[in-house]
């Protein structure tokens, strides 16, 4: 996997049963949500392959972008992207998804903001339909977010974790007519249609096409990968 990984500054650290992975700025955004999930599926499929149910690999990640501290030593010091990036991966959302579709070897969260800036814009590819928005939140933390849950080679499913009682998740839109009698199937979700559109600032050591440093978070049930504002967590399914 990491021949097929672009060039550029990769920082990685182990984290408990996961690593984190700071990729520089050099690589694109929409690079990291649309074929660095795909290779991590697909590296996680090869795994499996010759693995009984017992012993097989699932990987849960989080993705966010923004300025991250990094010392001379390449140790990060700190940084929002890696906070958030920790929620998404974690948030019971990405729990909930696993268990609702056990054949999905990778499970990922991305931010609003990373979203808006590649998904929106379907760059790489990217397809808003195969995204839904998910509510992550932490209380104990005072952390209310949106994410976006994103199954690679599988659809989303609605989760309800997260949303209060009285604002759960409705049902799955009905496919809609469309012009001359045609259909077609309404997006899973798309609440970022209705931000203007948005390009965040340059600034900092590690960006992402000059638009911040990217975070991301995956856990399954064993192994943490770290990748320039990207956490990773695999184990057993």
């Amino acid at each position: 996997m990491h021949r097929a990984c672009p060039p550029g500054r990769w920082i990685r650290r182990e984290r408990g049963d996961g690593e984190l992975i700071l990729i520089s700025a050099e690589v694109p955004c929409a690079w990291v949500v649309a074929e660095f999930l795909r290779l991590l599926r697909n590296g996680v499929l090869a795994y499996n392959r010759n693995k009984n149910q017992e012993s097989q690999l699932r990987l849960r990640a989080g993705i966010d972008r923004g300025d991250v501290l990094v010392d001379d030593a390449d140790i990060p010091r700190g940084g929002d992207a890696i906070v958030s990036a920790v929620r998404l991966q974690g948030c019971e959302a990405a729990n909930e998804a696993a268990v609702a579709v056990p054949a999905a070897p990778v499970v990922a969260v991305i931010s609003d903001e990373v979203y808006r800036a590649t998904v929106r814009f379907r760059e790489l590819g990217l397809e808003p339909e195969l995204f839904r928005d998910v509510r992550v939140a932490v209380p104990q933390k005072d952390f209310v977010a949106t994410g976006w849950l994103h199954l690679p080679g599988h659809v989303p499913p609605i989760v309800t974790a997260g949303y209060p009682e009285d604002d759960l998740p409705g049902p799955e839109p009905t496919r809609a007519k469309g012009p001359a009698g045609t259909t077609s199937s309404a997006r899973v979700s798309d609440r970022a249609s209705d931000h203007e559109e948005h390009r965040p600032p340059s600034g900092g050591k590690y960006q992402y096409n000059q638009h911040g440093s990217t975070g991301v978070i995956t856990q399954g049930d064993g192994t943490h990968i770290d990748a320039r504002g990207m956490n990773v967590y695999g184990g057993s399914a």
